[in-house]
């Protein structure tokens, strides 16, 4: 085991979260070290995968303002990098009445521009896809699709450039307090910072309950399917949300084009079973028949050839928001939550990493994440609870 290195920060997780965050940090001049026990973008990561959905379209104002932060971020290192990340297509939304107008309110509150469709207006914007009788539908421009492991590695070289030492594959085996500053004991290494952010993924509940931390988190394992249709990498993106009736809600389907690929479809709901030693997931066929059940019945004259399905792990929180705090307590500002992304984090890339350093730099705390929000009293939910943001 090599000696102790001494950093401003260290962060615990090479995912969006952790890698943006090292960035941030280290931009603004902290010393920064990163481990992250498979290494960034790995098969069995949250963070794993060609894309992700990017959408405006929130029912809460948090979470559009943040979208065009991610947007405007997302562009910066595209032309830093000199890669494509974004393929903005737009976003169509399906769902309950309610929750079309919460969204429509929210994205025009922010000067966004929002439009109502029906059948006709659909069929000119995405031909391929039908509304049932008395169905509505919103449809937004800035939306579509981040190239997930195009940005992902863009954010790890940007990290990299700006000066983090990142330390990957690497297993964390403990994390402690030292009088004023935090250690953390690594398979390899000893690293001694001011502080640690933990940003894990589904891995953080059981590091955290290691330091005395207990948080109400569920992995859940998800999967994606991508159709080889070609004919749909320019097309929009979709949501179809499900109402929330008395039993919680049900689950919702999303959808965005893949250039190369043809487009992914996904139920927006998770399955029991994540396994923290696992070191790959099986496709469960049952999931994709299902989906492609819903495809045909959506798409009627499309003809679906899958070319390729996989699963990855996301982590849920009761209120299906994530957590950026400072602990508190014994740890007080030594240690910095980042986790709990509920299936919906990786969009905001770059801008998640600029509501950690705030935090830390600014004691900025975003009231929505915060650690003492009703929302988190509550128990962990189920792993397979849905996307509701």
């Amino acid at each position: 085991m090599t000696t102790e290195s001494i950093f401003d920060t260290i962060v615990i997780g090479g995912g969006v979260f952790g890698m943006a965050s090292a960035f941030e940090l280290s931009r603004r001049g902290q010393r920064v070290a990163l481990v992250d026990r498979f290494g960034s973008g790995h098969d069995v990561t949250s963070s794993t995968g060609a894309s992700r959905s990017i959408r405006i379209a929130y029912d809460h104002p948090f979470y559009v303002n943040l979208a065009l932060e991610a947007i405007a971020a997302w562009h910066d290192l595209e032309a830093s990098s000199g890669h494509q990340i974004l393929h903005l297509t737009g976003q169509v939304d399906l769902g309950p009445a309610a929750k079309l107008t919460a969204l429509a309110q929210h994205v025009r509150a922010a000067g966004v521009e929002i439009d109502a469709l029906d059948g006709e207006t659909l069929r000119e914007l995405f031909p391929e896809m039908r509304l049932l009788p008395g169905e509505g539908a919103l449809f937004h421009r800035r939306a579509g699709t981040v190239l997930a492991e195009t940005g992902l590695a863009a954010l790890v070289q940007a990290a990299a450039d700006s000066g983090v030492t990142i330390h990957a594959p690497e297993v964390v085996v403990a994390v402690n307090r030292e009088g004023a500053a935090v250690r953390v004991t690594t398979e390899r290494r000893v690293l001694s910072a001011a502080r640690v952010v933990m940003a894990a993924g589904p891995w953080s509940g059981a590091l955290l309950r290691h330091m005395g931390i207990q948080l109400p988190l569920a992995p859940a394992v998800a999967q994606v399917t991508f159709l080889d249709a070609p004919d749909l990498t320019e097309r929009p993106g979709l949501a179809e949300w499900q109402a929330v009736g008395e039993a919680g809600a049900a689950g919702g389907i999303y959808g965005h084009p893949v250039p190369g690929i043809g487009y992914k479809i996904a139920f927006d709901a998770g399955q029991a079973g994540w396994d923290p030693d696992a070191t790959s997931w099986d496709p469960d066929m049952d999931e994709e028949r299902r989906l492609l059940d819903w495809f045909h019945a959506r798409f009627p004259d499309m003809p679906v050839k899958v070319a390729r399905t996989q699963r990855h792990p996301w982590t849920m929180t009761p209120d299906a928001d994530f957590i950026v705090d400072q602990a508190g307590g014994d740890w007080g500002e030594r240690l910095v939550l980042a986790c709990g992304c509920s299936g919906h984090a990786f969009k905001f890339g770059p801008a998640l990493g600029r509501l950690v350093a705030d935090l830390i730099e600014l004691h900025q705390r975003p009231e929505l994440l915060r650690l003492d929000r009703p929302g988190l009293l509550a128990p962990a939910p189920l792993a397979t609870a849905p996307i509701t943001r």
